[in-house]
């Protein structure tokens, strides 16, 4: 790894305490940092899991992966803790790092579309009234939600919204969709994990309108009865790891479970 670009969130003071220790260990290393993402080998980003959201945009467009060093809380995306930095420089100065791949989730309505890491939720705009979605997946009926919204997540995605609204908790090794209401007032309450290249179109069916959300952006507000086509991206995204937080392990550091043993 000869080039790095470094993404950090600005508002904390332990974020830019991280950032100093990391870029003397880097420039020690004979690693150059980027200003720019472009002509980099991999994104750092320094921060939580909506930054490295933020960072693996670029990271997906230049087709490179991104690694995140966690600040705060414990991430899921944000593998790495400040102790880890020195063991993350050795493993790019040695090529020892491991790079896993993930699909992403498109969405594409009106005339607009994108791609997301962990989500795209369907959402009610006025706070006071709920919103009534058809599902349909591949092109055939399976339910109308009476709902705040409906989140459709990868496997990655699975331990952000959708599991807060109930969903479950996916292995992101699996390809999968994960479709989940959000407080639903329907006799189908449950999430429901489909199949990897499943075809997921929703119509809002009420005279209301509803917004699109991307990893917790904003993509724009659809009229009822436009719809709203989401399923498998076609690019993917790059994660670098040292295979020192396997799945389980990131499980129980995130939900804090350690303290049963």
């Amino acid at each position: 790894m000869r080039a790095v670009h470094l993404v950090t969130r600005g508002d904390r003071p332990d974020a830019g305490e991280i950032l100093e220790d990391l870029t003397a260990r880097l420039v020690t290393a004979g690693i150059v940092i980027l200003p720019e993402p472009d002509g980099a080998e991999l994104v750092i980003a320094i921060g939580g899991d909506g930054t490295v959201l933020s960072a693996a945009v670029d990271a997906i467009r230049l087709d490179i992966p991104v690694c995140g060093i966690n600040v705060g809380k414990v991430g899921y995306l944000a593998e790495f803790e400040h102790r880890e930095i020195g063991d993350l420089v050795t493993a790019l100065v040695d090529d020892t790092y491991q790079i896993t791949s993930h699909n992403v989730v498109s969405v594409e309505t009106g005339g607009v579309s994108a791609e997301a890491v962990n989500d795209v939720v369907v959402e009610k705009v006025v706070s006071q009234r709920i919103i009534e979605v058809v599902v349909f997946v591949n092109h055939r009926e399976l339910a109308t939600y009476r709902t705040d919204g409906i989140i459709v997540a990868s496997p990655l995605g699975s331990t952000a919204y959708s599991l807060s609204a109930g969903g479950p908790v996916v292995d992101p090794s699996l390809d999968a969709l994960v479709l989940t209401p959000i407080a639903p007032h329907s006799l189908l309450t449950r999430p429901i994990v489909l199949a990897a290249d499943a075809v997921v179109t929703l119509r809002v069916a009420v005279e209301r309108p509803a917004r699109v959300n991307v990893d917790g952006r904003e993509l724009c507000t659809v009229p009822p009865g436009e719809p709203i086509t989401i399923r498998r991206g076609q690019t993917r995204v790059r994660f670098l790891s040292i295979g020192r937080h396997p799945f389980p392990q990131a499980v129980r550091e995130q939900f804090g479970l350690d303290h049963t043993r």
